[in-house]
């Protein structure tokens, strides 16, 4: 009797460590993963945030230019141009958005996270060389919109060459910055895995 007394008190001693082990893994992973989930979200808010901002700052900056008097071959091919880079562009801003919204720290083991942003990372490096086609493809289509109101000189022309360097280069920081993050988020996660095992 005894015995079955003891085998029942170390089953129940035996449960409650169980669950008290269950319990600081869930602790630890909530605080741990803080960090990650604040990057997580705040690179969903710009993905949100691109979304939107695109389209609205090409409208209100290009509005003067739909004019009837405006309208030619040069203005139709602009306006297929902006289109198609602002559709593939709002595109990629949503693929981007689901992706991280599919990622849920609190929820998802440390594996499978660390496969969902392995997986988001592969989006945003495939995504990267067409984006450095599309930008240029933007930038044409925002000059034949506006080709009737544009003066082409010397300075205009350099004005123009200087703007499509420069969206090149901010286009290929923010794509390593952006790269660096989801590296750190991984690098947090995996460390994270580390601790609790």
């Amino acid at each position: 009797m005894e015995i079955e007394e003891l085998k029942a008190i170390w089953q129940q001693y035996d449960s409650k460590l169980d669950n008290l082990e269950r319990l600081n893994k869930k602790l630890i992973m909530e605080t741990l993963s803080k960090k990650p989930r604040k990057k997580l979200n705040w690179m969903k808010y710009r993905s949100a945030y691109s979304m939107f901002i695109v389209p609205f700052a090409l409208a209100v900056s290009l509005s003067p230019n739909f004019r009837v008097d405006n309208v030619d071959l040069k203005f139709l091919i602009g306006c297929v141009l902006t289109l198609a880079s602002v559709v593939y562009l709002t595109w990629i801003n949503l693929k981007n958005y689901n992706a991280l919204n599919n990622m849920n720290l609190g929820d998802d083991s440390i594996v499978d996270s660390v496969r969902k942003i392995s997986d988001f990372r592969k989006l945003v490096i495939r995504t990267k060389k067409y984006i450095l086609f599309i930008n240029p493809i933007l930038l044409a289509g925002i000059i034949f919109i506006g080709w009737n109101t544009i003066t082409f000189n010397t300075k205009t022309i350099l004005f123009y060459a200087g703007l499509f360097l420069l969206i090149l280069i901010v286009t290929i920081i923010q794509f390593k910055r952006y790269k660096e993050k989801i590296d750190r988020i991984e690098k947090e996660l995996l460390d994270i895995n580390e601790y609790v095992l």
